[in-house]
């Protein structure tokens, strides 16, 4: 009797293979935004707690002194002599130091802090900005200076995670200086690096927070922010209550679709105005986010909200003055 011998077959069709195929990328095609969504909800999140250092920074800040940081270092007597272009006298010669730089002792970054000359601290100084005065300087004419060291650190505390648009050159310029003034924004920015061989400021430390200045700087009073240009804010003068007036808030210093036109160092970022509110497609003027919907703001007290794109424009206002006696309807900032 002859026994039948039977072999395995080793390969798949080429229908099966294609079948196969198809399986997987469904699955793929399944599963993407799921791993989409709980990548950004970690994103949040990490923003969330850098912003909460922020914030609690900013109270330990004020326990040591008793009084808030100044929202940016703007002195009647600095000056950058010849070093500079149009900004070579006051008042608009600087220092422009940030209310960030006043908080790194308070989020573990004594190390930066020690480097920075005191001058660049103290208010009504004589010394000029801090973008142009510490060489070598550019040779456009506008004699930047990229020599400052503290600035070019990285502090993982002051950038939001969901926004990969701060580690890249923007299409215009590098912001050093960021300030609501009175009744206007003011900013001083320096070319993409990569214009003068990846040198001029180009790897200077960036930052999506920023200080809150009110509606639209000390100039309406009545809408007045907790941070202004050599503001020294004591808690008691938050009539508001500190849980319901905006300390900082996160934004992306650039338009939000196609090339990016600014990014921020955090050296230089002081006060940003609630004037133009928020908006899905929001500019360098405007508090922003790459989160889906939400702004994320630290209150004065500490703690951190999110406010929705479709905010009511004058509940966001009335959020981000310290004494207006408004009362907000928190449930129209989608909270």
């Amino acid at each position: 009797m002859r026994l039948a011998q039977f072999r395995s077959r080793l390969a798949f069709t080429l229908i099966e293979l294609l079948v196969v195929i198809a399986i997987i990328a469904i699955l793929i095609g399944l599963l993407l935004p799921a791993v989409q969504k709980v990548r950004e909800a970690a994103a949040r999140m990490s923003c969330t707690n850098n912003m909460k250092q922020v914030g609690l920074a900013a109270m330990n800040y004020e326990s040591s002194y008793g009084i808030l940081p100044p929202g940016v270092n703007l002195s009647p007597n600095a000056t950058n002599g010849a070093n500079a272009g149009y900004v070579s006298g006051p008042p608009y010669a600087g220092p422009y130091t940030g209310v960030l730089v006043y908080l790194l002792p308070y989020v573990e970054q004594q190390n930066t802090f020690n480097l920075i000359p005191q001058s660049y601290m103290t208010l009504n100084t004589t010394q000029g900005a801090w973008a142009y005065n510490t060489p070598p300087y550019s040779s456009d004419g506008n004699h930047t200076g990229y020599g400052f060291v503290p600035a070019y650190t990285q502090i993982k505390t002051y950038l939001c995670p969901s926004d990969s648009a701060q580690t890249t050159s923007p299409g215009s310029g590098i912001v050093d200086a960021y300030w609501t003034g009175p009744g206007y924004i003011e900013i001083d920015y320096v070319y993409d690096g990569s214009f003068f061989n990846n040198q001029w400021g180009s790897g200077w430390g960036r930052t999506n927070y920023i200080g809150s200045g009110g509606y639209l700087g000390a100039a309406q009073s009545s809408f007045q922010g907790i941070y202004d240009a050599n503001s020294q804010t004591k808690i008691v003068a938050i009539t508001d209550g500190t849980s319901n007036t905006i300390a900082f808030g996160e934004s992306l210093f650039g338009t939000a679709k196609g090339t990016r036109d600014f990014v921020c160092t955090w050296f230089g970022a002081g006060t940003m105005p609630s004037a133009w509110g928020l908006s899905s497609s929001p500019d360098w003027y405007q508090f922003s986010s790459r989160h889906t919907g939400i702004v994320n703001f630290a209150f004065g007290d500490g703690s951190v909200r999110p406010i929705t794109l479709s905010a009511n424009y004058t509940m966001f206002v009335y959020a981000s003055a310290m004494n207006d006696g408004n009362v907000i309807d928190f449930s129209q900032l989608g909270q």
